[in-house]
This record gives structure tokens, sequence and C-alpha cells, in this order.
């Protein structure tokens, strides 16, 4: 069978009055516009399987159902479902749809279609009979699920001239050959498809590499969630966004690695720039400095964002100038199918010609696109900002349309492969950026918050990073105003605001970087020692002022519950518990009365219940955290763990009082009262205080809403660090080292309460100690007391320390995990130094000569130790 195309007719005869017809001059004529039609068709419209053709099979997988629909093949022709008309020659392409029931071979040894020829011989064909004509004793055969396993469905039109009979005279019927055209439906094992069939197509070929694309993920990058844990200091913020980044790139290098070997020779790229590009991918969190490392993420975010436009234009790019009249020319595949779905692999796409899918722009736009890629990789620059700048930009929308970011040199190249429609027009100098030199003169580019921008609703606000933070904020605030601009600044240092800003992440979980700020949000700056190192954002407004409070005063008491009690309260969880009576399971306070100023907090006794599981691991924390959760708009409560004494800070003008109890094990305990005067035992002084305060202002909920979240303290253990797993495991393995085997064997006593019970270097220590402060000439016989670690049950030796260095990779001895422990929580690697209290004499410089001595491994106090396991030396 010929192709109808292969060898067109290029010319055709006029005919004059009186001619006699030749039929060669008669099939020229009709065979010169049947090929234009067909190149009409094949050249300015499209081939492949326009609509329908839609196959399915039912539950029995006894009925193959195919939708009308419409398609052209190669060569031309317009191929539609038909059916025959009874009792006519001609057939129907009235229908929605025709349901197949039956099968038999097919020989195709008429037609010889040669994409069905393996060699010289055919490859298997069975060919689907519509219900309405099926003749069993023709050998139709009913549909089974085993004739369905693996084919792939094919309209076939069979081609070709009828052969001649033995009549020949002018009168017989049959004069001239008749050229056969069936429509047939065929069912062709997939491996054949694949192997066989789909090799002569070099449409398909072409095109599947495109379904496999659309199947690939689109990229996305990471979002950095802020919390407690990474904001402590720049270095964790940083390590957040690094670890974002590398999560991404290994994505990208593989989306851009398809990108390259799919793509590469209709777009354009040279093998030496997609090396070099998957190179750049692959080195993104290769930096060793974390100086804006926001920017770092910035630009991988660019990235994906690029590529994901990319990859959406490409999908448009199904596109064939002068189809090969070979691919499929007698042929569509309508899909393969199995007994539950039809796969979109193995079935024709409709391959439109150029003229009516705009593929000159979208293939221009696709190679501009890969210009961008190319260039953000190349351009990306952290040292070229000098100056704080607003410039207004897009929330959402393409990258292109938004402003060009500080990180680019912006050069001509950029320019031109930064917004595609804007190089269209011969307006990529109108682009905006935060470099300015090459953009056009115009005002409103030079200068574009001084006009009215309503499409434009976000700021990049550039220029920040690494400059005194006090001073950039005061910048941005004067250019907010100067511009009348729509946001707020807000500013917070990771040391000094610690805990404010960890109150501001909690209130404010959406915060991200953005480079900048939406219109109507507020842009949050972060520094560092004095210095901006970071910039996030969040969508409302939270302004910066404050409630106008003056100073602050902060009043330290005794609590009142001793920490023996507490200590003994929790760890009875622990023991043996009383048969007589059942032990508290939680620490209780009454809150009898709550005042500010005269004005009360509370109308009723309102109970507090903290599990005595939370006073184990955390102390009187674990109470002054749960006050300030239930009175979130009252004084702050905090404890001094070195002092051992509650701290209360309130404004320094107002008055407060405070009367409470505990009933953990009883409800007849005695009332106690913290008020600014004084605090007292059944309404008598319980300890003379000197602070008095004067009634000048009114309770301001306002203020106290807004200092709790400046200086509340949150998730806190002690004073230094926050409550987590760690202070829970040091806690335990304290705990747990009491009864070591090994420091028994060692002869070690961990909990230390005389003098015979130190080590012995450290008994030599404390004796040479003692002997060169009383030489020192102070005329007194000093007395020497022992407070700290070394009688807390956290101290750590020589022995200990040499047992770690032998078994630092044994991740089961609780030595190994203490010391560890010990060196994160308390950044302390060798041995613990002695806390050694004079009480009887006050500092005198004759004792410096001593005290320098013996500094590096003992620290002195002069006074009285505070510590409950305070013991003789």
């Amino acid at each position: 069978m010929s192709t109808k195309l292969m060898e067109i007719t290029p010319q055709y005869r006029s005919f004059v009055d009186d001619q006699v017809l030749t039929s060669g001059q008669l099939n020229e004529f009709i065979e010169y516009f049947e090929d234009q039609d067909r190149l009409t068709r094949v050249c300015l419209v499209g081939v492949g399987v326009a609509c329908g053709f839609k196959v399915s099979v039912n539950n029995q997988n006894s009925l193959i159902t195919i939708t009308q629909g419409c398609g052209i093949t190669t060569d031309g022709d317009l191929l539609k479902l038909q059916k025959s008309i009874k009792d006519s020659s001609d057939t129907s392409i009235v229908l929605e749809s025709i349901k197949y029931s039956h099968f038999h071979d097919f020989d195709d040894d008429k037609a010889k279609y040669k994409h069905f020829k393996n060699g010289s011989a055919t490859i298997d064909l069975w060919e689907l009979i519509p219900q309405e004509k099926v003749d069993l004793e023709a050998g139709h055969l009913p549909i089974n699920s085993q004739l369905l396993n693996e084919k792939v469905v094919v309209l076939y039109l069979e081609c070709y001239p009828k052969e001649a009979d033995i009549c020949t005279t002018t009168n017989c019927d049959n004069q001239g050959q008749p050229n056969i055209q069936n429509l047939r439906v065929l069912l062709i094992d997939k491996d054949d498809v694949e192997n066989l069939v789909n090799p002569k197509d070099g449409i398909y070929t072409k095109h599947n590499v495109y379904e496999a694309f659309t199947n690939l993920p689109q990229t996305a990058v990471p979002k950095v969630i802020l919390n407690g844990n990474n904001t402590n200091s720049y270095t964790k913020l940083s390590a957040a966004y690094k670890s974002a980044i590398t999560s991404s790139k290994n994505n990208l290098h593989s989306a851009f690695t398809e990108l390259f070997q799919a793509f590469s020779e209709i777009l354009g790229i040279l093998d030496g720039t997609s090396n070099t590009m998957l190179n750049q991918i692959n080195n993104l969190d290769d930096f060793n400095t974390n100086e804006k490392v926001q920017y770092r993420y910035d630009l991988v975010k660019d990235l994906s964002d690029t590529y994901n436009e990319l990859a959406n234009i490409l999908l448009k790019l199904k596109t064939e100038c002068c189809p090969n009249i070979e691919a499929f020319p007698k042929h569509l595949l309508l899909g393969a199918l199995s007994s539950e779905e039809i796969y979109p692999e193995l079935r024709h796409d409709f391959y439109h010609s150029p003229t009516n899918n705009e593929y000159a722009k979208h293939l221009k736009m696709a190679k501009s696109l890969v210009q961008r890629l190319v260039l953000v990789l190349d351009n990306f620059n952290l040292s070229n900002e000098n100056q704080i700048d607003i410039t207004p930009s897009k929330t959402c929308g393409n990258l292109g349309e938004k402003a060009i970011p500080v990180y680019y040199e912006v050069d001509n190249e950029m320019l031109t492969a930064w917004d595609f429609n804007k190089t269209e027009n011969y307006k990529q100098r109108f682009n905006v950026s935060y470099h300015k030199e090459n953009l056009a003169p115009n005002s409103w580019v030079q200068n574009p918050l001084n006009f009215e921008l309503d499409c434009n609703d976000f700021y990049r606000i550039e220029g920040h990073f690494g400059h005194p933070a006090q001073d950039s904020r005061n910048v941005i605030n004067s250019s907010k105003n100067d511009h009348g601009l729509d946001f707020d600044c807000l500013l917070f240092d990771l040391q000094k605001d610690q805990q404010a800003f960890t109150t501001f992440l909690k209130e404010n979980p959406s915060i991200s970087h953005k480079g900048g700020v939406e219109k109507g949000g507020t842009f949050v700056l972060v520094s560092e020692r004095e210095n901006v190192v970071a910039d996030f954002c969040i969508s409302n407004k939270i302004s910066a002022s404050s409630d106008g409070c003056c100073s602050l005063m902060e009043c330290t008491y005794p609590w009142i519950s001793s920490l023996k009690y507490m200590n003994n309260l929790s760890r009875s969880l622990k023991g043996t518990q009383s048969r007589r009576s059942a032990m508290p399971k939680n620490y209780i306070l009454q809150i009898i009365e709550y005042r500010i100023n005269g004005e009360p907090l509370i109308n009723t006794t309102t109970t507090i219940t903290i599990p005595l599981e939370q006073i184990f691991l955390r102390r009187i924390h674990a109470v002054t955290e749960a006050l300030n959760k239930k009175f979130d708009k009252g004084v702050v409560f905090d404890f001094n763990e070195s002092q051992k004494r509650l701290v209360v800070t309130r404004a320094k003008e107002d008055t407060f009082t405070i009367r409470l109890r505990e009933i953990s094990q009883a409800n007849n305990n005695a009332t106690y009262t913290y008020s600014n005067s004084g605090m007292f035992r059944n309404n008598k002084i319980f300890r003379p205080d000197a602070m008095r305060c004067r009634d000048l202002k009114s309770y301001r909920e306002a203020f106290y809403q807004k200092l709790h979240a400046q200086i509340a303290p949150v998730n806190k253990d002690d004073d230094y660090g926050t409550f987590d797993e760690k202070w829970a495991k040091w806690s335990y393995l304290t705990q747990r080292l009491v009864n070591n085997s090994v420091l028994r064997q060692a002869g070690l006593t961990r909990m230390i309460s005389e003098f015979a019970q130190l080590p012995p270097e450290i008994r030599t220590l404390v004796q040479t100690i003692k002997r060169d402060f009383q030489v020192a000439g102070t005329g007194v016989n000093l007395q020497f007391r022992l407070d700290g670690d070394w009688v807390n049950g956290t101290w750590v030796n020589k022995f200990m320390l040499d047992h770690h260095r032998a078994n630092k990779k044994n991740t089961h001895d609780d030595i190994v995990l203490f010391v560890n422990l010990r060196k994160f929580l308390h950044n302390e690697t060798g041995v613990t130094k002695l806390s050694i209290y004079i009480p009887n004499f006050d500092y005198s410089q004759v004792l410096d000569a001593a005290i320098a001595k013996h500094k590096t491994v003992a620290d002195f106090y002069f006074g009285t130790p505070t510590g409950e396991n305070a013991m003789k030396l």
C-alpha cells in the first residue's frame, strides 16, 4: 500500500470544448485537488487524534466501546467512525459510539501496511467486530479478558486498489479500478506497538517525551518554619535555610537533568551550558559563610519558579512543521487498555501546525526562560548593595512580572531575559529593580515610589543586610513615611530580644522571608550584635509602638513553698506510696485575690494545678509559667535560679496585691500575700521589705498584655536555657549516676555531703587552697564552705573524663552521655570547678595572690552559701 502524499500530482490540465478526455487527464485533475486537500490538513491544521475516540471496557471484559471522534493521519486521511446503512452500500458517521463484542484474526494480506510488518511477516492483528455485524459462521469470537491483556487499540484505514477481473467490455459495470478504503478497529500487542510500529513513527517518538514530562512533579522549595530552637542565633537560623536549600537542590538537579535530556535540541541548549548549569545547581549549598543566606534561599526559589514557568510553556510545543508523511499514514493509536482503565501512553495526541497554536512565540518564550536560568546562576552576587531602598513589586505572578532583586547583576542581558513580554515590546529597560544604572531614565522607572502603581501589592526592601539595625529601621520608616507606604516595621535582636522574638513567632506562625513585605503587612528586621542578619514579614500590621509605660520594677521574694518541700513532693511519685493516704499527683495553688492599682483581675478564688511531673523536671519554673499563662494581663512571674527567689516584674508606678495559698496536701495552709509593699503571712509581715510605691495610675490591661509578650519567660527550665528533652535528660542522667556501677567501683560518691566523700584529687586540692588562704595574712581563722555542682551531684572529675575518652562511641554509657550533654548545655568540658564560700571574712586584696593561683580550679565567694546542700570544708 502506497501513501497518497509520497508522490503528489504537481499540476493538472485545463479542458477545452469538444475535447476527448483520457483517463490520465481525468485522474490528474482529481489527484491534484485531492493532494492539495490532504496537504492543507497535514501542513496547515495538524495530524493526530483531534478529539473523541475514547475507549472503555465493561466490567466483564466482554464489550469494548469507542466514542465518535476525529483524527488526521500523516497521509491526510480524515478519519471518523462509520457504520453501514441497511440495504445500502453507503456508510454513516452520525453516531455517538460503537460497541464491539466480538473479534477475529486479521491478516492485512491486501494492503500489506508496512507499519504492521516484522521483516516479511505481518505482526499479530485482531479486528474488533461491532455487535450488529457479528457473524458466528464467519468465525467471529466473543471478546474475553485474555484477548485484552496488554493490547493497544488502533484505528486503521485499510487502502488498496481492487484487482481487475475478467470483464473488459465497455458496458461492464466494473469498468475502472475501484480503490478500497476500509476503516478497521484493531487490537495489537503492546510489545509489537512499542518495538515495531512506533519506531517507524518519528512524530510519536519525538512527542512521547512530552507525555513523560507531564508526569514529573513541579519543583517547589520547602518553607523554613521559624521557632525558638532555630532562632536562638543566626548560626542556627542559617542552618535551617541551608537545610532547605540542600533539600531543594536535589529535586532541581533531577528536574533540570530531565529538561536538558529531552529538550536541549529544541531549546538550543549546548552541552557545555547544560553541564555548567547542573554543576552550579549541585553547588547551591556549597558555601562557607552564612552571610545573606536568605538571598541564597531566594536564588533557589527563583530557579524553581523559572523552571516551572518553562515546563508549562514546553507543554504547548507539541507542534509539527511539515509532519513526516510516513509517521502514521494510515493508522491512529487510541491507547493501551486493561480491564480497568485506559493509560495515556500509546495514544496519538494532536500535533498542531505552527499556524494555529502560536508555536513560534512559545518557543521564543521558552528560549528566553532558558536564558534567564543561565543568567540568574551567572549573575548572582551578594556584594552589590550599599544603601537601603524600597522597590514596588508583586506578591504573585510569574517571576518576570516582579522587580529584579538586589542579588543579581542587572546588565542588558538580564534585562532582556527577565520579562519576555516587555522584551517583545522593546520595553526591557522598563523593568524595575534595586539596580537602576541600566534602566530607562523615565522618572517612574528610576523613582517608582513617587507614582501610583495600583497593581503593585508588594514592597521589596533591600540593602540592609550587615548594616546597623536601628539605623536600618529608621531609614525604612523614613522612606515609608515619605512615600506614604502601607506597612509597619519591627526590629528584634537575637540576643537582647530573644524572649520577645520567640513570643512573636508563636503569635505569628505564618512569618516568612520574602525579601520585603506585602502591602498592609509588617516587615521584621532581625539583628545580631547590632547588625541586620535577616528579614521576615507577616501579612498583617503589628504596630511597634508601646503603651507608653515608663520604668519597670523588678522585685524578688521567697516562694511560699520551700525547695526541699517541692523536691520531696515531686519525688514522691517515684517512691513507695503511703498506705494511709494517697499521695498528691499535682501541686495546687489557690489564688484568692489579685489586684493591680486596686482593680480586681479575678472575682472569685481561682485554682491552678501543676502536675508534679513538671515540678520534678522544672521546679518552680513550672509554677511561674502556669501563673503567667493563667494571668496573661497581670504582672510577670519568673524565678531566679541562683538566688532561689520568686521574681515579680511590674510597672514601677503601679501597685499590686496577690493573695494565695498552697493546698496540695491540706486546705488549711497559711495564706501568703505578695504586694509592692512587702510579703505577708496570714496578714502579718512575713519579712520586712523597704519598697514603697505610690498609686498614680489605673490598671492598664493593654500594657500588661504587651509586657508579657516582651519579657514573660516561655518554656524556661533554668537560667541556662529553654526547657526541652535535653534538660529532662540532664535531670534523668543526674539521678542515674548516683547508682552508676562504674563510679561505685572507682570508690566515687555522687551525692557528696561531707569532705571525705570528695574524690582524692579534690580533697588534696581543697587542702592546698585552705593552706594558701590561711597563710595570706588575714589574721582570721578562715572558714570554708562548698556549694554548687560538687554538692548537687552534677560534678565531673578526671576519672569521668578519662572514661569518656575511652568510651566516647558508646551511646549507651551514662557517663559518656552525661559528659556530652554537659558540654552541650553548659559548654563545660573540663573537671568541675569548686564553688568555695568564705562566710566569716569580707573580701580583701590580701587574698588576691591566693585567688589568682587557684582561679582555674575554683570560684571564690565571700558570704554565706544559699544552696540547701552546702557543706563545710
